[in-house]
This record gives C-alpha cells, structure tokens and sequence, in this order.
C-alpha cells in the first residue's frame, strides 16, 4: 500500500497494527474508544490477544475500507466536525505512527509492530470523584468494599513484552486510575528514559501527588503531555473529588505550569457544576492557560448526574452562559467544546429523573458523611425554588 492509498482509505487506523490499550481489568482494546476488547490478559497472554481472531478481522475489515464496528466512536467523530474531539483518534495515530512506519507494513493482517501503548495497569486511585466506579478508582472499590480482580503474573507478561519492545516505541499514554500511583510506571519510565527518551508521553492525571518519584521521572522528558482532569474549583472540588485537597492541586499545577511541557485539561460538565465550571475555565485562563488547553464534554454516565436532568429554567440558564461565551469569540478547542456542549443540550432527548439525582446523592453522603446542600448551596436553592426537594 503507497501513502496516497492509505490516507485515502477513510477505514484504515494504524493502531491493530501498532499499539493497544491495557484496561485495569486486564481488557485489552485497540484504543480507548473502541467498543470491542480483543480479549482479556486474565485469559490469554498479550501476544496471542493481538494475533488474535478478533484483531484480524478488523484489520480485514479496514484494508476493504469497510468500518469496523469497533470503531464507530472515531468514525462519528470524523463525521460531526462540531464534535468536541477535533481530531479523532484514527487521525492522530496517522498523525503520530502511520508516516513513521513502511506503508506496505499495513497490507499483510499478520504483521504487528509495537509503537504505542496506552497503559492504565491498575485502578490504583487516591480520590473518590463522585462520577466514576470501583472499577477505575480504588478508593471507590474500598468504599463500596468492592475487590477488583488484579493478575499480577499476567499484568507482568505485559510489562516484559513492552519493556522488550520500549526502544520501538513512538507514543505513550499512561492513565488509570491514577498514573503517578503505580509502581509499574516507576519502572517503566526509569527503561524508557534510558532506552527511548525521545519518546512522546500523555500522562492522565489528578495532579493530586508530585512525590512519587514518577513525576520527577516526567520531567526527565522533553515530550510530555499533561492532560489534567479538573472540573471546579476550592470546596466544590474537594467535594466532587473526594479524598483530594484544593491546595495540593493549586500547588502541583503551579509546579507543571513552570515546565517546558504542554499542559491541557479534560473537563466533564454535569449537575454539580452546572454553573462552576465556568468560573473554573476563567481561573485557569487568568493562570495564563489558553483556549486550546481545554477539552470539555458533557457528563453521560452515571445518568442521574447528566445535566439533562435539571429542570428546565436552569437548563436554559446553562444555553444562555454558553451562548454568551462563544458571542466573546474563543478559540480552538474551547470554542469547540462550547459549542458541541452547546448542540448536546438543545438536541439530545431526555426523561428527566432529578428525584434519583437527589437520592443518589443522599446515600453517598450518608456514606461518605458530606453534605452537597452545604458545598453547593445555590445549586440546592435553584433546586430548591423549583419544588424538587
């Protein structure tokens, strides 16, 4: 295959041939956003997962230019140019590996070469946030007294064959859980800094902890990535982020603010902060952040915290501030977000439940022994006003 059919196969993604993405479950995908597994390291070792039945038949599949049903997160993507990815994960790995590798490498479905790994080895975890799972959080599975299965001799027959293959590689993203925690990435970086440190690296992270010595490891690389998770800020964080501390991540943001790393932050907008994440965007722009630094997208899951759920004045309310920012003309992936975030709320179907919000709500503080009233107290009385106490 020359390089002129390749890009214009608008199926083809390099990464069944290139790369895979380890879930702390031991799930094992072509990418994060794939909706099929490949198989699972708990049941079969790595290298049989990617030679596997399941990764060539996708690869068939993109070769015939037909899209695999695996796939259809970044083909929509492709399609919606409003969508609040502005480059799909097909197009950036074409971007990343695909001009970096003999194109006549992709004509064979038997031929693998290890260039990117998204490595999320644990759900090792030092928060809570209100959103997520036992899965992806320890924290949450010590709340809910949960026990995550974890394969220690598997998760190893992974490291060894990445570690075989670290000189080859082109792209990291390391996430979690949270990245800074794991001793598997200690590991890592220390081979790959002294292998491959060249090597572009997206690194996942609450930035709730810079003593890990993982961190200091990061700044040992010239290309880093820092996508931070942040949704608010002060109390309400501390609250949306159980276990974590405002100051700390004050602290370790001023700290990766003076390096010479890019640094962007992933946001999700859903009930809570409904109406703070906006003061959160302003905070972080007045830090010197600029509009392509963020990425925001609405909250899906779990479903009682959509912000579709809120009554519809207030709804209406969240459309006006939108509306009002993108008439002062941001750039980039702001604008982008504003505006997908914008189109998600005015056109997307919905049975509002803003009962089950609220009793979610009370079970976990009760739990957790918070009180939502008192962190977000205007949010309580806008909820409060429309008779949905």
């Amino acid at each position: 295959m020359d390089t002129k059919a390749f890009f214009k196969n608008k199926s083809i993604c390099t990464l069944p041939w290139s790369g895979f993405e380890l879930e702390p479950d031991g799930g094992v995908k072509n990418c994060v956003l794939a909706r099929e597994k490949l198989g699972n390291i708990n049941k079969s070792n790595i290298k049989e997962i990617i030679s596997g039945s399941t990764n060539i038949d996708i690869k068939k599949s993109m070769l015939k230019d037909n899209m695999p049903s695996s796939c259809a997160e970044c083909h929509a993507v492709e399609k919606d140019r409003n969508n609040i990815m502005s480059i799909s994960s097909r197009l950036y790995y074409h971007k990343e590996l695909a001009k970096k590798i003999d194109m006549g490498f992709y004509d064979d479905v038997n031929n693998f070469a290890l260039r990117h790994v998204d490595l999320r080895w644990t759900n090792s975890c030092n928060q809570a946030c209100v959103y997520c799972s036992a899965n992806l959080s320890s924290k949450w599975a010590q709340e809910l007294g949960v026990k995550v299965k974890s394969n220690t001799e598997a998760r190893r027959e992974v490291k060894d064959y990445v570690f075989d293959n670290i000189s080859n590689l082109r792209n990291v993203y390391l996430a979690g859980g949270e990245p800074m925690l794991m001793k598997e990435n200690l590991e890592f970086l220390k081979l790959l800094k002294e292998k491959n440190p060249e090597c572009s690296i997206r690194v996942n992270t609450n930035l709730s902890t810079t003593k890990t010595g993982i961190f200091d490891l990061l700044c040992d690389f010239k290309n880093v990535h820092w996508t931070v998770s942040l949704e608010t800020i002060e109390q309400e964080y501390e609250y949306i982020r159980h276990h974590g501390s405002w100051n700390d991540f004050e602290e370790n943001l001023k700290i990766i603010n003076k390096l010479d790393h890019k640094v962007s932050f992933n946001m999700l907008h859903f009930i809570l902060n409904y109406k703070s994440l906006f003061g959160c965007i302003d905070y972080l722009k007045g830090l010197g952040f600029h509009d392509n630094s963020f990425v925001i997208g609405p909250l899906f899951t779990p479903r009682n915290m959509n912000i579709l759920n809120l009554p519809d004045p207030m709804l209406q309310e969240v459309k006006q501030e939108l509306n009002t920012r993108l008439h002062a003309q941001p750039m980039g992936y702001l604008k982008n977000s504003y505006e997908n975030l914008l189109a998600y709320y005015k056109k997307t179907p919905w049975r509002k439940d803003i009962k089950l919000f609220l009793l979610e709500t009370k079970i976990r503080d009760k739990r957790r022994g918070t009180d939502w009233r008192s962190t977000f107290p205007k949010l309580f009385e806008e909820l409060d006003l429309h008779e949905l106490d």
